[in-house]
């Protein structure tokens, strides 16, 4: 029995042997699994022509060269990107970051912390010597500043 992988190294076909002198092969397809007889001839003109499609398959991709390497700060647009979700999001940050920057220094830094730094509260509390909940009620009151600004 002979089995037959695609580049992702799952199974696509298997091809053995009958005692008549056939070939049964199974193919493994989204749909399910079919299975057909054919002759030894039509079966060796198969595996050839999945032979061929392999390597034409394989010198393909050895053609191309990712984008990623020449994309180091992710501006260029992926294959299952939505450009327009892109442009959006793009906006949207640019107001955000437009946002921040009309709160004050205060308000800018512990965003920093929190988001930037990626500090917790509680550390944030006992670097500045105040409790958990004064924190909060600070991160309360950015959120709060920041959407008054951007429905503006």
């Amino acid at each position: 029995m002979k089995k037959y992988y695609d580049d992702r190294h799952q199974l696509n076909m298997e091809i053995s042997n009958t005692k008549d002198g056939s070939m049964l092969i199974k193919l493994y397809q989204p749909t399910g699994i079919k299975e057909i007889t054919v002759t030894e001839a039509e079966g060796k003109e198969i595996i050839e022509l999945n032979r061929i499609e392999y390597n034409d398959n394989h010198r393909e991709t050895r053609r191309h060269v990712s984008l990623d390497a020449y994309d180091p700060y992710s501006a260029l647009v992926k294959d299952n990107a939505n450009p327009l979700q892109k442009i959006i999001n793009k906006e949207e940050i640019e107001q955000l970051h437009h946002s921040i920057g009309q709160l004050n220094p205060e308000q800018q830094k512990l965003l920093m912390k929190k988001f930037w730094d990626d500090m917790k509260q509680i550390d944030i509390a006992k670097e500045e010597d105040v409790s958990k909940m004064a924190i909060t009620k600070r991160l309360q009151t950015i959120y709060r500043n920041l959407k008054k600004i951007l429905q503006n």
